[in-house]
């Protein structure tokens, strides 16, 4: 009977329920720790999803065309007609909330430089804010706010930026038909416009396409590669390029994304891509132009009169290929199709430079004999308006390498052939007074 009593005694110990407070614990903690369904679906935003934005956007956003416009930085692009017939158009750009501002612009040319933006960003406070601005150049100053060619909807439509699960959407509205070429650019993080308005440097950005044929249905092909860095317009060492590889959606799709050789080049931006971007082909033309062969052709006639008839035809050789390359590089720059601020006068400069060649070779069909008085009249007019021009022609080579914002190389190469040509110039004409 004893041994039965002791087998029972640790039967009923083995058979008593351990405490089973550890576990709970553990299971909350687990629990606590999944991620939850709510949160994680309104942090993220795909074109299979609806917007529930609500009230919070002043126009109706659905039925618009969606596509993945920026992949690397997770920009989402919504678009489309606001009514059937109608002229204005609705936009909402989504793209995650990292402490910057996001930006789209629509460009003539594909490049960020000349293009009417819309940006948009939320303060610490949850105070929103989106203007136009126009990117007339690659510093913060050149690109000022409330200016721009985008026909804007104004009172209770006007842009507006919400902030909402971890994301941003930047939406607005324009009248007319938008520009097809795009372009996207992501603010530092932690670094906001200030009371002057002037956004910080990007630290990324990329262009594209949008397609405005395809309706209210279906969406975009998202293109590989992308922006990974500083891009067309001369990011400050901060990143990489906007990406080198272009992506081709389909022919039905209602947005594609690429990037462009022209934005990806160094065209009015630090470092490389294309070397004969339209804005170099254009600087180029202008250089060897009017910066080289005008020039050589005043030189010939001044300083080689003693080899005649070989120097008359030797300058107007030289002036006439000079002529012919310095109005295609007028061409070239009006095709750029940017008339704002300085640059408008750059092209007016430009203008009256071929004016003045213009008039330079009309006085050649109307040139008086030697032995005539009014000869002396027509070398003094001659000489003056062709000595005008050439200088103009110059100067404006400077000024447009500054407005291009191309490497100080660019300026100290053409500037030390300019001095080099000044100082050669200035011997031959003492060594001609004095002989």
């Amino acid at each position: 009977m004893p041994r039965i009593t002791r087998a029972a005694k640790h039967l009923t110990h083995q058979c008593t329920p351990r405490p089973l407070l550890p576990v709970l614990v553990a299971l909350c903690f687990v629990t606590l720790s999944l991620p939850s369904p709510v949160s994680s679906q309104s942090a993220a935003d795909s074109c299979g999803n609806a917007l529930s934005l609500g009230s919070l956007v002043p126009f109706n956003t659905t039925g618009l065309t969606c596509f993945q416009a920026w992949p690397s930085q997770d920009f989402i692009l919504r678009f489309g007609k606001a009514a059937s017939g109608s002229n204005v158009w609705s936009f909402v750009l989504s793209a995650p909330d990292s402490g910057g501002y996001i930006s789209v612009g629509f460009s003539p040319t594909g490049r960020m430089v000349g293009s009417s933006a819309v940006a948009g960003w939320v303060t610490a406070a949850g105070a929103g804010s989106a203007r136009q601005y126009y990117l007339g150049g690659t510093s913060s100053g050149s690109c000022p706010p409330d200016q721009g060619k985008l026909a804007l909807a104004r009172g209770a439509a006007a842009p507006t930026i919400v902030s909402k699960g971890s994301r941003l959407y930047l939406a607005f509205q324009l009248a007319g038909q938008p520009l097809t070429d795009v372009v996207y650019a992501v603010g530092p993080s932690g670094s906001l416009p200030g009371s002057n308005g002037l956004l910080p440097q990007h630290q990324d950005m990329a262009s594209g396409t949008i397609s405005l044929s395809g309706g209210s249905s279906g969406g975009g092909s998202p293109a590989t590669g992308g922006g990974d860095g500083d891009g067309e317009e001369g990011g400050k060492g901060n990143s990489k390029r906007a990406g080198e590889d272009s992506g081709d959606g389909d022919d039905e799709g209602k947005g594609e994304r690429r990037t462009s050789p022209a934005s990806a080049s160094s065209s009015g931006a630090n470092g490389g891509g294309a070397f004969l971007s339209s804005k170099r082909r254009h600087g180029v033309l202008a250089v060897v132009g009017w910066g080289v062969l005008v020039p050589a052709g005043v030189a010939l006639a001044r300083f080689s009169k003693r080899f005649d008839p070989f120097w008359f035809y030797a300058h107007v050789a030289a002036q006439g290929l000079g002529s012919v390359v310095g109005v295609l590089a007028v061409v070239a720059g009006f095709k750029l199709d940017d008339d704002e601020g300085p640059v408008a006068a750059h092209k007016a400069i430009g203008i009256v430079v071929v004016v003045g060649a213009g008039l330079q070779a009309t006085a050649l069909l109307a040139r008086p004999a030697k032995e005539t008085k009014a000869r002396r009249y027509w070398n003094w007019y001659h000489h003056n308006v062709g000595r005008a021009a050439v200088a103009l022609g110059v100067a404006n080579i400077f000024y447009g390498l500054s407005l291009a914002n191309e490497r100080q190389e660019w300026s100290y190469v053409y500037g030390i052939f300019v001095g080099i040509f000044a100082v050669v110039f200035l011997v031959l004409e003492e060594w001609r007074r004095s002989h």
